[in-house]
């Protein structure tokens, strides 16, 4: 995520992700932090999600 519109395309596009409860992003740090429901989604739906948009994601 390098601009504002990087991250206006992943807030619109991953909080289409089943379970997402709150998407916050910092452009300064290149950060995505997601709030989900475990029951309704795992960290690889979330991978699935960000290479559907041109992006890779890693654990923190």
């Amino acid at each position: 995520m390098h601009c504002q519109n990087c991250e206006k395309k992943i807030k619109s596009n991953i909080r289409f992700v089943k379970g997402t409860k709150k998407i916050s992003t910092s452009v300064d740090e290149q950060k995505v932090t997601i709030v989900y429901d475990s029951k309704k989604a795992n960290y690889n739906d979330f991978v699935a999600a960000f290479k559907n948009i041109g992006y890779e994601i890693k654990k923190k």
